[in-house]
């Protein structure tokens, strides 16, 4: 099981290391950061091996779902570097790492028309094409995941919140990518659909997951965590 090698604050500088025995998956390297006259980052290294487990906290305004879009490269470091999977991130590579990186928030914006269509509309995005629809494991995931083979045939205003979360978890899963970034995207379940969740990711050995969430279950486990306001993040 993945354990801190050490946690220090010294002169504004934050190290938070997981396990190096792994090959690192994630690495920011002295990250800052400052939105809107406020500093969210200062200095602030993290390291994840592959097929580790982060679990990001801090309360609202602290950072965790604009860490989470660093990541992807949607919002870009005053300062530091982004490594994912070896390869310092960058606005010439920034697709291609997408390609590694699947993303689930909490109000996902799928829009309009039938379940089956979106799923196989994602299927041709540019970061997408490479990977074949197949109906036969969609249905697989829909019953791991308690819903029936009509959802495919609802249109998606007419999904409900828990269920929608549970889509989008789906179609994050058929894109089969090395990393997860979960931002409260369990938030709309019941505590056996939130347990189920979390059972499914922890037996997926060779997948990186990034957890931003208040819910308890992911709390349980047994993860790596980084507290942004502990570690240097301004509240």
């Amino acid at each position: 099981m993945l354990t801190i090698l050490y946690q220090s604050v010294f002169l504004q500088k934050t190290v938070l290391k997981i396990t190096a025995e792994f090959y690192r998956m994630i690495e920011l390297q002295n990250i800052s950061l400052q939105l809107n006259d406020r500093k969210l980052f200062d200095k602030l290294s993290v390291e994840v091996p592959a097929g580790g487990r982060l679990l990001i906290l801090g309360g609202s305004g602290s950072g965790k779902t604009t860490l989470l879009r660093m990541l992807l490269g949607f919002v870009l470091p005053d300062s530091g570097k982004i490594l994912i999977d070896g390869e310092e991130l960058t606005l010439e590579n920034v697709w291609s790492l997408r390609q590694k990186m699947a993303y689930v928030s909490q109000e996902m914006q799928i829009g309009r028309g039938k379940a089956e269509t979106f799923i196989k509309e994602v299927f041709k995005f540019r970061n997408n094409r490479k990977i074949s629809y197949d109906r036969s494991k969609v249905l697989s995931l829909l019953e791991d995941f308690q819903l029936n083979s009509g959802t495919l045939d609802k249109d998606l205003e007419e999904i409900s919140g828990g269920e929608l979360q549970r889509f989008a978890i789906i179609v994050t899963l058929l894109l089969d990518r090395k990393i997860y970034l979960m931002d409260e995207a369990t938030s709309a379940l019941d505590e056996p659909l939130k347990k189920l969740i979390v059972s499914y990711f922890d037996n997926m050995d060779n997948k990186t997951l990034i957890i931003s969430s208040h819910d308890n279950v992911w709390h349980k486990q047994n993860y790596s965590i980084l507290n942004l306001e502990e570690h240097g993040s301004s509240t």
